[in-house]
């Protein structure tokens, strides 16, 4: 396929497609455009929404686990319950209507039964993947489970699903996300300030090249705040900390505590010297080494 590509038309000539090179042409567009809103982080108005989706996701992935092995564990059940529905009954629904011919204006009885296999790739949960799937769109209320089987025991999971998964799980993420929200606010401004620093001290490294003289740069930077100012944020920063806390947390990987300690008193070699009259002894031994 490659070697048909022309500038032209591009893959116009193209007969026989190949479904693996399309799905990485598409996985590549995707990486792409991910490449691209990354790049938006030089803009502020819109960087500042990205860190606040990075802050967010990182506090949230571990509810999103358990969220995931709630997810698997009712798929395991239902795949173990439906993958086989030998004993179980479907429903057959049949729909009716009437259709009226526009030429010779005759009425027609139109009616449908859906075929639905429970023994075929029909039956969503046939597989365990597949299992996993259709489970996790129970969150969008798609209940396709009570709508081709009659089965009690379906009926149990399903009500017990809507309120864990649904009831549940679904509010705490709601609430969850509205708290951490907040906190992300705070992080993801510090975030966009910190990789503005980090640019500005990358750019200061570099070797300049210029095609005439600048001016120098100046060695103090004089600053001129207003009270009021300063006031309103002192008032309004709360717990926030420095721009750089959690990077020197981060880089700090043991914390060394410098204490005295006698390990004489648990050390397992046994000395005959007495300790309370070791300077007396040291005393001795070089009185020997001059003598």
């Amino acid at each position: 396929m490659l070697e048909s590509f022309q500038f032209s038309d591009g893959f116009k000539n193209v007969k026989e497609i190949n479904n693996w090179l399309i799905v990485g042409i598409s996985f590549s567009i995707f990486f792409l455009w991910i490449e691209l809103i990354l790049f938006l982080r030089l803009l502020s108005s819109i960087g500042i929404y990205i860190y606040y989706s990075v802050i967010i996701f990182k506090a949230i992935f571990p509810f999103f686990l358990f969220i995931l092995i709630v997810i698997i564990a009712f798929a395991h059940t239902m795949f173990v319950l439906l993958r086989d529905p030998t004993n179980i009954r479907t429903k057959d629904s049949t729909y009716s209507g009437n259709a009226t011919n526009v030429i010779t204006n005759e009425t027609l009885i139109v009616k449908l039964k859906s075929d639905f296999d429970p023994q075929s790739n029909d039956n969503p949960f046939s597989t365990f993947l597949n299992a996993i799937v259709t489970t996790y769109f129970w969150i969008g209320d798609n209940w396709v489970q009570r709508d081709e089987f009659d089965f009690w025991a379906i009926d149990v999971f399903t009500l017990i699903a809507s309120v864990i998964l649904v009831v549940l799980l679904m509010n705490m993420l709601i609430a969850f996300m509205t708290g951490v929200y907040e906190k992300a606010e705070t992080k993801g401004r510090q975030t966009l300030l910190r990789r503005r620093a980090n640019h500005i001290a990358d750019y200061e490294a570099l070797y300049h090249i210029h095609f005439w003289s600048h001016e120098p740069e100046p060695k103090h930077i004089y600053y001129f705040g207003q009270s009021k100012a300063f006031e309103e944020w002192y008032a309004g920063k709360g717990d926030q900390g420095a721009i750089y806390k959690d990077f020197e947390e981060k880089s700090t990987f043991t914390k060394q505590i410098f204490e005295r300690r006698n390990y004489d008193d648990h050390s397992i070699w046994d000395y005959d010297i007495d300790i309370d009259n070791i300077e007396s002894e040291i005393k001795k031994i070089k009185t020997k080494k001059i003598g």
